[in-house]
């Protein structure tokens, strides 16, 4: 029986190829689309699920607020992670990370600038499981001045020899000395280091500071504690016997004093496998991702199959009268409704792994344009495991039944006495159903397209903004502290040269935020109903300037004014803080101790201008004198940019011999910060265009059938003296109308969802009409050209064709 089903299929198959071909074709793509999302939701989903503790590994987090400014960090104070192992027995290890930066790591001859160093503690190889190659995992991260690095690394700096003992200088100040090499560690991961650096190096990891929150610390608890309650136990015994403490000293105000003016805080436990897809604190080790793209492009996949099965229960259903005499036969001389059920969902199974290798073959050879598209880095061995295999043949079994099911029940019913009498026609059967499926079609079409739209217009939006700088012609020269002394020497060469209109020495700059928040009161006192977090930057007298900032009150600073030492410069959201005019009026710090207070008169005030990303709002920012020497900061007016990159390179090899050269440009960094954004619409552009396409196969299939069943009524009307164009206009309309009713549902639809989407930036566009009128516009048109190449080809049929056999 199965044997003759598959005969019956494949003959079926061959005798129409223009329809076996629009089938196979459709759901190929359909099915390419979803093993595409299949992959990258899949990746989504691992993160940090190959630790050996995974499940019970928790990032203390701390929360609070302090006047009007909330707190959300994924940091820590030092002390928190050594004192929760002594004093909760439910807590097994912890370990703690400290980011520093990038630093110029340097041996012999070779050195370079490296981005992935972190300072750990020893018990890292206990909380995260990475295997370690050479080295003893126990031993390699105790001692100070000692470090791990990747496999990787370890080539890059010492080739062919061994690592084990050798010194790496880092910054041209500290040599660390390689105790351990580890393998790279997985992609699939929220932080992604190679070099680990001892944590007992740093002397802040032994303050006794609650309050200065620099360190990502994670806990591994015993299995079966009831994290809630462990939560709430924790959070109150480390605030009333350290946190509060340390607060009531800096401050003299008692804790409850404190928190009666509104101010809190508390710790909280974040799952570590939940990090990537749900936290988005500050102090994040490296930018996660959202669990809403993780669903959105899960939904994209199933919805674009679904619209690839809808064009083979269309076709299929529309056709039937081809295939309702064989149905009558069969049942007349005795097959019964299942048989022919059964004959049905094995033809449409063969359609399906058809497709499926086809599918397998365009996943294979496009996945290069998928890991450029998504930011990812898929091998070709992931697509070829069993496990992906199976996957792929589960997917094909269920699409085949999924997609066979309606046109088997549909066509097994008809009755024999009627249709050998030719009493069946397909007109009669009101195919309702079937245009609802067209309907939802481009229902899905239409959403993916103004989707589109929005991000673009949006990402148009960002990239456009007055962010109250001029990110245009400044380049960036890192690593400015390898200069050493000659740094402001080297800032006035390059003064000197006409391509710099101006130049700055900073560490600190407004893309991405240089983020370092402290607690700061306004006037000279320490008052608590006063104080606010300011994000405060260490800048030199020419950053205004230069970085095209606009003082709106006040003046900038000034070099022969010595007493700017102790002034300021604010922004407006700051200044807004204040009772009044605040130039003149004071902002004040606390030091270590309490009597040691820091009062600096404020000069000027500058217009906000967006330093975090446009997703955010713009919080409070002060600009003191100091020394931060990251980079060198040049505003150019030049277009010869390759020729003054020569001669900066030049002076840089001359006035810092040995040192790593790199630059790069202001508005190159605010790009990458909305990749992920970037990122997401070009993923939905592209699915956008399959969905189109894969529906525009079904609407070639269909209008063609439709064209042949009407065939002897084009012929009558021409014969009868009507026009190519109202013999066009009459067989597209009906396909038109179903391309409206799925713009009305699909434009609210698009317009809920999108406007939940852009909630995430606090500086948006608003949703304009026109999006939907071009998403409309654009799907009338596809489909009408579609349907219309077919309608012109059957309108100028030649009429005695169609009759003769009348």
């Amino acid at each position: 029986m199965l044997k003759n089903h598959l005969a019956i299929a494949w003959r079926n198959l061959t005798k129409y190829k223009f329809y076996s071909t629009i089938n196979i074709a459709g759901l190929a793509f359909g099915l390419a689309a979803f093993l595409f999302i299949l992959l990258y939701v899949n990746d989504e989903l691992s993160y940090d699920q190959y630790h050996p503790f995974a499940d019970q590994t928790y990032r203390v987090d701390g929360n609070g607020k302090i006047g009007d400014q909330v707190i959300q960090t994924g940091h820590s104070g030092a002390p928190v992670g050594p004192t929760m192992k002594i004093d909760f027995p439910e807590v097994e290890t912890y370990c703690r990370l400290r980011g520093r930066g990038n630093y110029l790591v340097k041996y012999e001859n070779r050195h370079y600038k490296e981005e992935a160093l972190v300072f750990a503690d020893s018990t890292f190889f206990q909380v995260f499981g990475i295997k370690m190659v050479e080295g003893d995992p126990e031993r390699a991260l105790t001692q100070p001045n000692t470090l791990v690095l990747t496999k990787e690394m370890a080539e890059k700096y010492f080739g062919m020899d061994e690592p084990l003992g050798k010194s790496l200088l880092l910054d041209n100040e500290e040599e660390y000395k390689v105790t351990g090499v580890i393998e790279k560690m997985p992609t699939n991961t929220h932080f992604n280091f190679d070099f680990l650096m001892s944590m007992s190096t740093l002397e802040e990891s032994r303050r006794p500071e609650w309050g200065s929150m620099n360190f990502g610390t994670y806990i591994v608890l015993q299995k079966g504690v009831d994290v809630s309650a462990f939560e709430e136990k924790m959070s109150q015994h480390l605030i009333a016997n350290y946190f509060a403490p340390e607060v009531e000293k800096y401050i003299g105000m008692s804790w409850s004093d404190f928190t009666k003016g509104g101010n809190r805080f508390d710790y909280s436990l974040f799952p570590m496998v939940d990090i990537h897809l749900y936290s988005d604190r500050d102090d994040e080790l490296t930018a996660n991702s959202d669990i809403k793209y993780v669903w959105i492009f899960s939904i994209i996949g199933l919805f674009i199959l679904l619209i690839a099965c809808i064009n083979f229960m269309n076709l299929s259903t529309a056709r039937s009268a081809i295939r309702a005499k064989e149905i009558g036969v069969r049942k007349v001389i005795g097959a019964l409704r299942q048989d022919l059920v059964g004959q049905f969902l094995g033809e449409s199974m063969v359609v399906s792994f058809l497709a499926l290798a086809l599918a397998w073959g365009i996943v294979y050879f496009t996945l290069p344009y998928f890991n450029d598209l998504s930011d990812k880095t898929f091998l070709t061995y992931q697509i070829t495991s069993p496990g992906f295999l199976l996957i792929m043949l589960a997917l094909a079994t269920t699409t085949g039944l999924l997609a066979g099911s309606y046109p088997a029940l549909f066509l097994s019913r008809f009755q024999p006495s009627k249709v050998l009498k030719g009493f069946y026609k397909i007109d009669g059967s009101k195919p309702h159903f079937r245009n609802g499926l067209v309907v939802f079609q481009f229902l899905i079409t239409v959403f993916l397209i103004c989707g589109t739209l929005i991000v673009y217009q949006q990402m148009h939006f960002i990239q456009n903004k007055k962010l109250g700088y001029e990110r245009e012609h400044l380049l960036m020269l890192g690593d400015a502290y390898a200069l050493g002394d000659n740094i402001n020497a080297f800032k006035e060469r390059m003064l000197a040269l006409p391509e710099v209109g101006s130049a700055t020495v900073s560490g600190f700059l407004p893309v991405p935020s240089s983020n370092n928040n402290s607690s700061y009161f306004m006037g000279r006192e320490p008052d608590m109903n006063k104080a606010i977090l300011i994000n405060s930057w260490r800048v030199d007298h020419d950053y205004v300037k230069t970085m095209g900032m606009e003082i709106v009150q006040g003046r900038d600073f000034l070099k022969e004014m010595l007493t700017d030492s102790m002034a300021v410069l604010i922004n407006e959201r700051l200044a807004s803080y204040y009772d009044g005019d605040p130039i003149g009026q004071e902002l004040s710090n606390l030091g270590e101790a309490a009597e040691d207070i820091s009062i600096y008169k404020i000069i000027g005030v500058v217009k906000d201008f967006n330093f975090e990303s446009l997703r955010q709002n713009i919080e409070p920012l002060a600009f003191f004198i100091g020394s931060s020497s990251g980079y060198i900061t040049m505003r150019l007016q030049t277009d010869n940019i390759p020729s003054f990159i020569n001669t900066l390179q030049s002076s840089w090899n001359e006035m810092a011999p040995g040192q790593p050269f790199s630059y790069s440009f202001m508005d190159d960094r605010f790009d990458k910060m909305y990749r992920t954004e970037q990122r997401m619409g070009n993923i939905i552009g592209t699915f956008a265009f399959l969905a189109i396409l894969i529906a525009c196969i079904g609407l070639v299939g269909l209008s063609t059938f439709t064209a042949q069943q009407r065939t002897k009524e084009i012929g009558v009307r021409k014969v009868l003296g009507a026009s190519t164009s109202s013999l066009v206009k009459l067989l597209s309309k009906d396909f038109l109308k179903l391309v409206l009713i799925a713009l009305v549902f699909a434009v609210p639809l698009s317009w809920w969802t999108m406007n939940i989407w852009l909630q995430g930036f606090v500086f948006r566009i608003d949703v304009e009409w026109w999006v939907f009128a071009m998403a409309g516009s654009i799907s009338v048109l596809v489909a009408f050209l579609t349907v219309s190449f077919q309608s012109v080809k059957a309108a100028l049929a030649n009429p005695v064709e169609s009759l003769r056999s009348e």
